[in-house]
């Protein structure tokens, strides 16, 4: 995929904006000389598709009279005119009624606009105890922070999917890495390169920037935003109390007092909840677990198999680029082997940095990652089964007749955890030197594995191994 084909085809098309949107600009409209341009500000900051319209406007409309940027919403209300923003903006096309028939792209980028919401309520709490004078800047920062992640669902759906499975089940693969393998490119990479091509001011610019960290509003942006991320499914994330810790820092507080801010934010973000019809962070308070907090998905989700799935995985693996990282290549050949073959469990250990133990990184298809980072780690040179398949790169189908004198060859735990069922496995070389292990079951455990699975499941392999290989010797 060619970042600059995206941004040529992008950065000339307009976006639609939400139906509550719409709706409250309407109902302001009817008393056009009684309102304000903070009156405006208020509902168009709750939309950051909107919010991205009326700055590319107020840019395109700059004279050699006003050379400076116009970094705020009411500041771009002001300049040009309430009169003027409602006939530029008053019948604009709504994001359901665009996406109304792709329920899966529709509710992706609802998704992305309530996180980027929360993001925006975040900052401007932050901003608040930061005494920050223009927190309108770091409010839009945080908002438009993610717009390339929902210009994704509104225009290549299909990638978007694949990119938030990956991340939902490679617990620990950076939104980056997985963004990389399937697109080329991150999402910070074509954003960047779709402000400049809107000529969106540069100081916003900036706080959309997270290599401008080093900058204490560009932190405020970049805790909100991660703040939003961690908590989108409930409160259990393990990277939320590295953001606490963040807020505490940067604003001289304790844990209680940063837990009762964004609390407090969070509740302020929830009341607008109807607008993106997502259920908001507040709905998880106080503190129970989310539907993203590890939970299994129902067995079976992916009981038929998709030869095109598979197909397309293998398409990947072979064209991916050359920064891919291998967690982020391995989730993508674990998802095709799990979407293409039908294959719900699958297991995923590399060989750690002393090139002597075997470390569980990630499994496919349910939350037991404690229990599996215990049984699929293991000293290279072990006598179990596992083991002995990292002594060279090969594969084993374990199923029908030799299934039992294979299972024989398991540490208990292992036997158990698969369920003493049909299995496939496969060591990963890069070249010469081991790498990794690809194991995959099915759920139930005694739903059994049609050998002519092996081939497929061993050319993914096979494909990652090049991929692997390639990356060792870049």
């Amino acid at each position: 995929m060619d970042m600059q084909e995206l941004v040529r085809a992008w950065s000339g098309r307009d976006v639609a904006v939400l139906a509550s949107t719409t709706a409250q600009l309407k109902e302001l409209r009817r008393n056009e000389d009684k309102i304000t341009g903070r009156d405006i500000s208020r509902v168009v900051l709750r939309d950051p598709l909107l919010t991205l319209r009326v700055l590319r406007f107020a840019q395109s409309k700059k004279t050699s009279r006003q050379p400076t940027d116009i970094t705020t919403v009411e500041h771009a209300v002001m300049m040009h005119g309430i009169t003027s923003f409602f006939r530029e903006f008053g019948a604009v096309p709504a994001l359901e009624s665009v996406l109304k028939d792709d329920p899966v792209a529709l509710r992706g980028a609802l998704s992305v606009i309530s996180r980027a919401h929360h993001a925006a309520a975040y900052a401007r709490a932050i901003a608040a105890h930061r005494h920050d004078i223009e927190s309108d800047e770091v409010t839009i920062g945080a908002l438009l922070h993610d717009l390339a992640e929902l210009l994704l669902w509104c225009n290549l759906p299909q990638a978007a999917a694949q990119i938030d499975h990956l991340v939902d089940n490679a617990r620990g693969l950076r939104s980056a890495a997985a963004q990389t393998v399937v697109l080329g490119f991150s999402s910070v990479e074509l954003q960047l390169a779709l402000a400049e091509a809107w000529n969106l001011p540069e100081l916003l610019r900036r706080l959309m920037d997270d290599t401008q960290a080093a900058q204490p509003r560009v932190v405020n942006v970049v805790t909100a935003v991660a703040l939003a991320r961690h908590s989108a499914h409930g409160w259990y994330n393990a990277a939320l109390p590295d953001d606490y810790h963040r807020l505490e820092k940067m604003l001289g507080m304790n844990e209680d007092q940063s837990w009762r801010m964004v609390r407090q934010a969070c509740l302020q973000a929830a009341s607008n909840w109807k607008d993106y019809g997502v259920r908001p962070t507040a709905a998880w308070l106080p503190l129970e677990p989310g539907e993203g907090s590890g939970v299994a998905p129902e067995a079976g989700k992916w009981a038929q198999p998709d030869p095109e799935a598979l197909k397309s995985t293998l398409q990947q693996l072979n064209a991916a680029p050359a920064k891919s990282e291998s967690m982020g290549l391995a989730a993508l050949a674990l998802s095709g082997l799990q979407r293409g073959l039908g294959l719900q469990r699958l297991i995923y250990a590399e060989v750690d940095p002393s090139g002597k133990r075997m470390e569980f990184r990630f499994n496919f298809g349910d939350g037991h990652g404690d229990t599996d980072a215990k049984i699929f780690s293991f000293e290279l040179g072990a006598t179990h089964l596992f083991g002995r398949l990292m002594a060279k790169m090969q594969g084993l189908y374990a199923g029908g007749a030799n299934r039992t004198q294979l299972a024989a060859l398991l540490t208990d735990a292992q036997r158990s955890r698969m369920g003493g069922g049909d299995f496939l496995a496969m060591s990963i070389f890069a070249g010469s030197h081991p790498k990794a292990l690809v194991v995959a079951y099915r759920d139930p455990p005694d739903s059994p594995i049609p050998e002519a699975l092996y081939a497929p499941f061993k050319a993914v392999c096979l494909a990652l191994s090049q991929r692997l290989a390639a990356q060792r010797s870049a």
